[in-house]
């Protein structure tokens, strides 16, 4: 039996791609990795969460031995989009996949990433501000902290510049092959937009399943432990890709267990917390940057995003 993936969300981080990842797992027709971000594809991806499965077929195809008969096998892996890489070598591995693209305001992305760099210990500096002015030097590689296991997640604005990104996935699959969902829509019809993306994979469209928040923002329970952790050279957020890949990979137990193994790997490192409001002048500075690549990719889909930045 064919157990090798032929559907891919490739992001953009921030964007949603989690709640959709869970949601299309709970169709019947649908496998999705229990392991979110393997990261397999993107050869110019820098840092070591992203080699972790690289040149590793065995070991990244034991995260769909799971799957039985479903029509489409799947995983996540937000940074896809970023890679310009990532979509030749996705089409090379899987020439009739299909992909799942999830686009938000770059506004929210650029600053979602950065609580999620804080959260996951990629990021030290203190304010989103100051990540911002640091990002010149990060691109003649200063500034990069010791443990940085993202390196492309430090560039905040970088990250969303979309219209590239798409243009690299229609141009490897055909557009009729590629979905795109803005994350407004998303969250104003989040059934209505699943059951389009289900008509997409050409499955029953009528599944429904609860459709629960997923991935608010998260906080280190402990920043302490956290500190402590890196001071010894440790990545928290590698060491947790460790104990979650062998939960998930624990054959011997069955699958309901596994997953259940998973949350105090989770809830021992997080606490949910909700963000503070960006502040005004740092959104104005923002929307002045965006908005010519907001023109850009509105011309793309042909659909007006501008107002992402106005």
């Amino acid at each position: 039996m064919n157990k090798r993936p032929n559907l891919f969300i490739v992001g953009a981080a921030k964007s949603g791609t989690t709640a959709m990842h869970q949601y299309l797992a709970a169709h019947p027709d649908i496998f999705m990795s229990t392991y979110k971000e393997p990261h397999y594809f993107g050869a110019d991806l820098i840092g070591a969460r992203m080699e972790q499965f690289r040149g590793k077929t065995d070991k990244y195809l034991r995260l769909f031995a799971d799957a039985r008969d479903e029509r489409w096998r799947g995983e996540s892996s937000v940074w896809y989009l970023y890679s310009k890489s990532a979509a030749g070598e996705i089409k090379q591995f899987a020439p009739d996949a299909r992909i799942i693209i999830m686009l938000r305001s770059p506004l929210e992305v650029s600053y979602s990433m950065f609580y999620q760099s804080r959260y996951t210990g990629n990021e030290v500096l203190p304010t989103f501000e100051a990540a911002l002015d640091a990002e010149a030097e990060r691109w003649q590689g200063r500034q990069i902290p010791r443990l940085s296991h993202t390196r492309h997640g430090l560039f905040f604005t970088a990250i969303c510049q979309y219209t590239d990104m798409v243009s690299r996935y229609f141009d490897a699959f055909g557009r009729e092959y590629v979905r795109v969902i803005i994350y407004d829509d998303f969250k104003r019809d989040t059934a209505g937009e699943y059951r389009k993306t289900l008509e997409f994979l050409g499955v029953n469209p009528t599944f429904t399943t609860p459709f629960d928040v997923v991935n608010a923002n998260k906080e280190v329970r402990n920043p302490a432990a956290q500190k402590a952790l890196m001071a010894l050279g440790i990545s928290p957020m590698l060491l947790k890709d460790r104990l979650t890949y062998l939960a998930v990979t624990a054959k011997w137990l069955p699958m309901s267990i596994r997953e259940r193994m998973l949350n105090p790997v989770t809830s021992a490192y997080t606490r949910y917390e909700r963000r503070p409001e960006m502040l005004p002048e740092t959104r104005t500075r923002l929307q002045k940057l965006f908005l010519p690549e907001m023109e850009r990719l509105s011309a793309l889909l042909d659909r007006d995003l501008t107002h992402w930045c106005r």
